[in-house]
């Protein structure tokens, strides 16, 4: 399994883990606001 790290939890950002993800990747997602990584760890989406 590869790993595979995006910087940025915005729209492009969460489109290219989830894209990664499907692929079969291990994702990790550096965003700059702790409340909209911590939402998008909890709810698997970026509102």
């Amino acid at each position: 399994m590869k790993n595979v790290g995006v910087i940025g939890a915005g729209a492009w950002g969460t489109a290219l883990a989830v894209a990664a993800r499907r692929a079969g990747a291990r994702v990790r997602i550096w965003g700059r606001d702790r409340d909209v990584v911590a939402s998008i760890n909890r709810t698997h989406r970026n509102a």
